[in-house]
């Protein structure tokens, strides 16, 4: 499994537990063309197969978690050490520090929508007094851009 694809998943789990405002991507702010930056950056580095982490590169990032969650500086330090990531990045208009503060929030705000969609009304309504004014910027943003904009 990917990083990309466990970052999914721990998010998925932590969303459900509860909003965690105060990381940096909480404070993030999502733009169209960014969001067309990330995904098609995404594309390319699905394309370019990267090499699975090593069980010494998992074990390391197992130390940072909290909650299950792997923080957004961890996130954006693999994308760095690895050239062939950083260079697809990169080429994308996006440094690897923008490309993992915009792939979290984009992951936070669609699994929201996602969240919001199974949840009633009031408790989609407390989830929503949790998050950042950011948070909720870039849930309009995704709910406005549709199905294309959400996060795979």
């Amino acid at each position: 499994m990917t990083i990309l694809r466990k970052t999914i998943a721990i998010l998925s789990f932590s969303l459900c537990a509860g909003a965690h405002a105060g990381t940096p991507d909480d404070h993030f702010v999502l733009s169209p063309a960014l969001i067309q930056k990330v995904k098609a950056a995404n594309a390319a580095l699905e394309k370019a197969d990267l090499p699975e982490q090593t069980e010494e590169e998992e074990k390391e990032d197992d130390k940072y978690r909290k909650n299950g969650e792997l923080p957004v500086e961890r996130f954006i330090l693999s994308v760095e050490k690895r050239p062939v990531a950083r260079s697809i990045v990169t080429k994308h208009g996006l440094s690897p520090k923008e490309y993992g503060l915009a792939s979290y929030a984009l992951i936070d705000a669609s699994l929201y929508l996602a969240h919001e969609a199974m949840a009633g009304k009031a408790e989609a309504a407390k989830m929503q007094a949790r998050l950042t004014r950011e948070q909720q910027a870039n849930i309009a943003l995704v709910r406005k851009l549709g199905p294309v904009a959400a996060f795979k």
